[in-house]
């Protein structure tokens, strides 16, 4: 039951920190690679440690200050006091994928702890329109930890984004410990179109 509370207070403070934006304003985060567009989270559950995930698109000031705004087609992209439209991606982004582990019953952790759960995933990745799908290509992947400031671990995914539209999804898989614990996110800048994360996690032994 604790647990339960644990990861309900958890997915709580993630919704009440993406309502916190204003409509239509694009929310920002800071990371050590920069300033880059909150597109998706949620709790993943393996056996007694649960990971609090957090996908963040960095690509310079492209985001700053860029809001959705209703059209009759669905939503439409502008930067604040502009009228230009911005229909796609730039050439490339920077995903910052978090994952912040924790044991599932509130106690403390060591520094390094889950290390052996989230060191050096796999990872696949697709670009979402509708029901369509199609391969997106990683073109680096960078792995890392801070376990001193318990702040657990940033993978920084490289991928090309030329031409891809602003109101399609990135379907990220993870595959951690060879596969034994898969997550399955969804990150978009428009946040009524996240679907939460699923896992398989804790399922296999």
């Amino acid at each position: 039951m604790r647990a339960t509370n644990l990861t309900r207070l958890l997915i709580g403070a993630m919704c009440l920190l993406s309502a916190s934006a204003r409509a239509g304003d694009t929310q920002l985060k800071k990371t050590p690679f920069g300033t880059g567009a909150e597109v998706g989270f949620g709790p993943v559950k393996y056996h007694n440690t649960c990971i609090a995930f957090r996908v963040v698109f960095i690509s310079g000031d492209f985001f700053k200050e860029l809001q959705q705004h209703k059209a009759h087609n669905g939503i439409e992209f502008r930067k604040k006091k502009e009228k230009t439209l911005y229909v796609n991606f730039p050439d490339q982004l920077l995903v910052d994928l978090e994952a912040s582990p924790f044991k599932c019953t509130g106690e403390m952790t060591p520094p390094d702890y889950a290390s052996g759960l989230l060191a050096e995933p796999a990872f696949e990745l697709s670009w979402k329109r509708g029901d369509e799908t199609r391969p997106a290509a990683l073109l680096a992947t960078q792995e890392h930890h801070y376990p001193v400031f318990g702040l657990g671990w940033s993978y920084v995914l490289t991928v090309p984004s030329a031409s891809v539209p602003l109101t399609d999804s990135l379907v990220i898989d993870v595959s951690l410990r060879k596969g034994l614990c898969q997550a399955h996110l969804t990150a978009n800048l428009d946040r009524r179109r996240r679907a939460p994360v699923t896992s398989n996690c804790g399922t296999k032994e």
